[in-house]
């Protein structure tokens, strides 16, 4: 049987039961913080006994596990690349994209920000930054390595 338990830190475990001569024993088939296609998959392709998605994906529904849905994200990207090429959403739906997203941001680590400019480019843009980037780090001067420290040489003091 395939089941979904809550863990500390908001993670969420995939777990399969067996029976074993010593008693029942748990299997951790995919630990997640969010609900995806890709963590299913892992989980179903580790598991030993028929693995019902469905149960799986109502389960973590009743435990309020975040789930990303494959069409919202293909949504989201779709609508980031437009804003970043100067397409305006109607009006009427700016204030509440807005507060949809309110929350949502405020979770979000630091390193999201900087990297929504990069959704939607294409990836001979990409190319072309990351080896400017590389340029870049190779004309770093770098500096000479002082040589070796030695402690200071100990010599018996006299003491006439």
């Amino acid at each position: 049987m395939t089941y979904v338990v809550a863990r500390p830190g908001h993670r969420f475990e995939i777990r399969e039961s067996e029976a074993t001569p010593a008693g029942p024993r748990a299997r951790t088939l995919a630990t997640f913080r969010v609900l995806s296609e890709r963590v299913l998959d892992h989980a179903a392709s580790r598991a030993r006994r028929p693995f019902d998605r469905a149960r799986v994906l109502a389960r973590a529904a009743a435990l309020d596990a975040p789930r990303y849905d494959p069409s919202t994200i293909r949504a989201a990207r779709e609508l980031l690349a437009g804003l970043q090429r100067g397409d305006a959403p109607p009006p009427a739906l700016v204030g509440p994209l807005r507060a949809a997203l309110v929350g949502t941001l405020a979770d979000a680590p630091d390193s999201v920000e900087p990297a929504l400019e990069w959704i939607g480019v294409s990836d001979a843009r990409r190319g072309a930054a990351l080896r400017d980037l590389l340029r870049l780090a190779d004309r770093i001067p770098t500096r000479r390595r002082p040589a070796a420290l030695a402690f200071p040489g100990m010599h018996p003091m006299d003491s006439s």
